[in-house]
Parts: structure tokens; sequence; C-alpha cells
């Protein structure tokens, strides 16, 4: 195995583009999407093949563990060295608050215009005062309690783990540019393991029942997937990976093992406690992945993640996260709360929610987030460049 050459700097001496992880951003939303509007939103009538669908939960968590790892690895390979903590924490929030208010509200409404509960999975059925204002401040994640960390609008767990993220990353980046290079390794092993000991941990969280569905109780399902801290260890990857990436001593890994490791982690699923169903599971093997993907950009190499509807998609990937659980709400309470449907009307319901959602992001993105981060995201006096292709990320992101 070969370590890969240090990173190069683009000809004005700003980081390279990475075009490829921006393509890779909507592979991993369009994962959660998939699930969300397959699997949750419970329109197939055959019990067998929803239950089948069910395996594309470990893959969307998994998505979603992917993207706490990108949001680390962009946000460090494209930190300018002469920022400021008050430049960078502007950013974030012209980047995700905007487009989360505008979903939040969508929600909201959703759930006020209608009177019969929705049939899908994890989904709320009202709109308590305090788990929505908790919701909206993006602060839901450090109750312990579903009605706050579940809902309005469900993926929006994720953007509160980003928005701690984001208030510690700068500090987080200045104390991990300490490390020597030699010991990057070694913090790197150390925080890789300790993502599946907290899956382990989390079993000896006691609570209640929170669905019929979901072998695990609400209080530990919130301690491994949607405590803060304990995510923190995924965004923590990101920015060790990407430091390795930047001092060229990423060992290269070969397809074979860089496809293999996920497949085989998501064969043991089955037989691993519940807990790591929640992005432990496929951590790790996808964290290889990253890299992976941004050495294709950095060596020049061919990557069709790297075209441009790709990136045109990963730019408005966000955009599609955090739109698309309340127009799927939308089309399920449409189509009927007591209804589902044979494989054939389902898919084309699928399918209609999916297209519903790329549509609606993509207007999310050129109308809302794009204006908004070109007139706020800076001070006037430095005005806002061409969005780079190495990726905003957010969440899934996620």
């Amino acid at each position: 195995m070969r370590t890969a050459s240090p990173a190069p700097a683009a000809p004005d001496s700003r980081p390279m583009d990475l075009p490829t992880l921006t393509g890779y951003r909507f592979v991993l939303a369009f994962v959660v999407l998939l699930c969300h509007a397959a699997f949750i939103s419970s329109v197939y009538r055959d019990k067998a093949l929803h239950d089948l669908l069910g395996l594309t939960l470990p893959l969307a968590t998994g998505a979603v563990a992917s993207f706490f790892m990108l949001s680390g690895f962009i946000l460090t390979w494209s930190a300018p060295r002469n920022d400021t903590t008050r430049g960078f924490w502007r950013r974030r929030f012209w980047k995700i608050v905007p487009n989360h208010v505008v979903a939040w509200a969508a929600t909201v409404l959703f759930l006020l215009a209608t009177t019969t509960p929705s049939p899908m999975l994890a989904t709320p059925t009202d709109v308590p005062l305090g788990p929505a204002l908790a919701n909206l401040f993006l602060v839901q994640n450090w109750v312990p309690d579903a009605h706050y960390f579940v809902g309005p609008n469900v993926p929006a767990w994720s953007i509160s783990c980003e928005a701690f993220f984001y208030l510690l990353f700068p500090f987080l980046l200045r104390g991990l540019r300490r490390i020597a290079a030699g010991n990057l390794w070694r913090w790197w092993i150390a925080v890789a393991t300790a993502i599946p000991l907290m899956a382990l941990v989390s079993l000896l969280v006691g609570g209640p029942t929170l669905y019929d569905w979901l072998p695990l109780n609400g209080t530990r399902l919130w301690f491994i997937y949607a405590f803060p801290p304990v995510r923190l260890l995924e965004f923590t990857l990101g920015i060790l990976t990407a430091r390795l990436v930047q001092e060229g001593r990423w060992i290269r890994v070969r397809r074979p093992v860089l496809i293999g490791l996920p497949v085989a982690a998501f064969l043991l699923v089955p037989v691993l406690p519940p807990t790591f169903v929640f992005g432990a599971a496929l951590c790790v093997p996808l964290a290889l992945v990253i890299p992976a993907l941004a050495l294709k950009d950095i060596e020049r190499r061919g990557s069709a993640l790297r075209h441009r509807r790709f990136v045109a998609l990963g730019h408005s990937s966000y955009a599609l996260y955090i739109i698309h659980y309340p127009i799927i709400m939308t089309v399920r309470q449409v189509a009927g709360t007591d209804r589902k449907f044979g494989v054939g009307t389902a898919t084309l319901l699928v399918l209609g929610i999916m297209a519903a959602s790329l549509a609606v992001a993509h207007l999310l993105h050129r109308y809302c987030e794009v204006p908004l981060m070109r007139r706020y995201a800076r001070p006037r006096s430095a005005p806002l460049p061409a969005p780079a292709t190495a990726g905003e990320t957010h969440a899934p992101s996620h």
C-alpha cells in the first residue's frame, strides 16, 4: 500500500476544488430520499416487500454518518488559514438556516392543517409548542424525548447535530492542526474505534419503547443516533481524514477493498446489536471512500461524480435533504391515510415523490439558498465568490 502525495493548492493558493465530493453529496442525499420515500412512507401493501425495503434503513443511516464525516473533511479542506470564527459562523448560518426555516414552516403548516394521523413510520402527528420551537432553533437533539428529536421535520435532527459541530469547528480545527503529522494515524484509529464503541455503550441505556417496529428503546435511539456529542466523533474523523490527505499520509486503498468493506459491514448488520444499524456499522468503511474520491480530483483522474449534472445535484443536496420529508408527508396524506397500494401504484408514488422532491429542492437552492448566501454570507466589503465545487456541506449533512 502506498501513501498519497501532499495535496497541491490551486494556483491562487486556495485549496483546490473537489467536485467529485460534491457529486458524492447527491448520492448520499439520494439514498436518504429513497429510504424515506420507499420504506418510511409505508405505501406498499405487500408486507414482505415493505420489510425488504427496510434494508434501505442501514444504508440511509450510513449515508448520514458519511455526511457528518464529509462535513468535517470539506470544512477542514477548504478552511482559510486567516479565517475568523465569526466569519465561519456567519457563512454556516446563511448556508443552513434559511432552507431549514422554509422546511420547518412547511411541515408545521402541514401538521396544523391535517386532522388525521399520518400513516408513515417515524412521523409526528401533532406540533407541541416546545418541540416545534426546539426544532426551529435546532436544539431538539439535546432533549432525550422523541417528541423533540423526531419532529416536526424529522431530518432536521441531523442539522441540530451539524449546528453543534459548526459551533465547535473553529476550536476543533485549531486543536487538531497542532497534532504532528506523524501522530495523525494514531488519532484517526482512536476516533474510528470510539464510534462502534459508543454503539456498545448505548446498550446500557434504558428507556421507554418508541416504535413497535424498532428493536431498541427511545432513549437508546436518542443517545446513539441524535445526541450531538456522540455524533461529533464522525465529524472529527472527517477532520482527521482531511489532515491526513493534506499531509500526504493517507494510505491508498484499492477499489475492491473500498467496495468490499461497506458491503461486508452491511451484510453483518443483522447479526450485530440493533444500535449498530444507526451509522456505527457502516461509518468506518465509508470513511475510506471520502479520501479515495478526493484523490481522484487531486490527481486529475476521471470520475463520473465529477460530471456537471452530478455536481449541480450535489450543490442542491442540502435543499433536497431538508425539504423532502414534508413533501412525502403531503403526498402520503393526499393519497389516503388509510391506504396502501399494489406494487405498480406504490412504485409510481415513490417515483413521483422523488421527482417532486428533486424539483422543489432545485428551486429552493436556486431562489432561496444561493441568493441569501451571496447577499449575507460575507460582509459587503468582501463579496461572496462563486460556490466552490469542493462542496458546501450541511448534512446528509444528513
